[in-house]
């Protein structure tokens, strides 16, 4: 049986705030206050990189834990 090999999609600070309509700076402020994971910097680079399965994942639980309400 071949295991499945999932490719991995990275967004940069500019892809993040297209992805939820907000200004890049606002990435940064998102980030620290845990709305967002941090992001992870590949080797040899000093670029923010989101995993977007990592934003994705994030996203469902959000949704569900303001489905439960307050």
């Amino acid at each position: 049986m071949k295991a499945q090999h999932k490719s991995r999609k990275y967004l940069r600070k500019r892809g993040v705030a297209d992805r939820y309509s907000v200004d890049p700076r606002s990435v940064d402020r998102m980030s620290r206050d845990g709305r967002i994971p941090p992001p992870k910097y590949l080797p040899g680079s000093v670029v923010p990189m989101w995993l977007e399965s990592e934003l994705d994942e994030n996203d469902r639980k959000a949704t569900v834990e303001r489905a439960r309400g307050p």
